[in-house]
């Protein structure tokens, strides 16, 4: 399990690196967006973290934030600094 949380954890840092970047090219934007909103919640089942209500369908901003939040405070921060 921690070997598959180690991965989900570095897909995450990364996918949130590249969101974070210059978006040139929209379609991979909403490619990673989706991935990455599909990896937090993936995450979250996997630390028993709540999931905003509503979220695992099309994610919003706020319900992003707050479960990245849930994430760092369980131990999984996907900003790079646990």
């Amino acid at each position: 399990m921690e070997d598959k949380r180690e991965r989900l954890t570095e897909r995450l840092r990364t996918l949130r690196v590249r969101l974070d970047g210059p978006g040139d090219d929209a379609d991979v934007f909403e490619l990673d967006l989706y991935s990455y909103d599909e990896s937090l919640i993936v995450a979250a089942d996997l630390l028993d973290v709540e999931v905003p209500k509503g979220a695992r369908g099309e994610m919003s901003a706020e319900q992003r934030s707050v479960l990245e939040a849930r994430l760092a405070e369980a131990g999984l921060d996907v900003r790079g600094a646990g």
